[in-house]
């Protein structure tokens, strides 16, 4: 969707299947996941059922009854909503969406440089994981953790801890709303340094 950032995704073409959660940047409703396979049968050979009382309606048409490539029977029409999604924002909708997240994540890592809070990460994306520079326990768990907990409180932004490498505890921010702005940058900012002084 975004071809400056294609080069991020070098070597994806080699996958034998995607995942991707459209509930983040597609800004679909939750429960909405996408899979992709180049290898259709396995989904076949996976899942099918034969049934005598299932329909079969689509018998000699080009199509696959959903029933029968999916461990999900009865369904909603779950794919509808990133169908309707991308119908009304259309490839150059998501396009501007997605560049927007992405340089709201830029101001998002300068904006916690200027505050002491260190990035960890270093990517392109508006993934942003960081710890406490300014403070003594500023990359210890708990003190990460108990800091992540006010934000969360505070009702104001939402961040989580993590580990990086399995082992490197960090707070980890995302920007998964086209809406964000440069002011919710700074309450998430606000919140993190009240948070910070709450725990000196």
């Amino acid at each position: 969707m975004v071809p400056e950032l294609r080069p991020l995704l070098d070597g994806i073409e080699r996958a034998d299947s995607i995942i991707f959660d459209a509930h983040k940047w597609l800004s679909v409703p939750m429960g909405a996941g996408i899979y992709i396979t180049r290898n259709t049968d396995i989904l076949d050979r996976t899942f099918r059922i034969a049934q005598t009382y299932m329909p079969r309606e689509a018998a000699g048409l080009d199509v696959v009854d959903p029933y029968m490539h999916s461990m999900q029977w009865s369904r909603r029409a779950i794919g509808l909503k990133v169908f309707l999604s991308l119908a009304v924002a259309g490839w150059e909708g998501y396009a501007t969406a997605i560049r927007q997240m992405v340089a709201i994540g830029v101001i998002l890592r300068a904006e916690l440089a200027a505050a002491g809070w260190e990035s960890v990460n270093k990517t392109p994306l508006p993934v942003c994981c960081f710890v406490d520079q300014r403070h003594p326990e500023g990359r210890s768990e708990a003190y990460l953790h108990k800091i992540a907990m006010h934000v969360v409180a505070s009702g104001k932004a939402w961040i989580s801890t993590t580990r990086l490498a399995g082992s490197v505890p960090v707070l980890r921010a995302c920007i998964t709303n086209y809406r964000t702005q440069t002011a919710d940058i700074e309450a998430l900012i606000a919140v993190l340094d009240e948070a910070r002084s709450q725990f000196s």
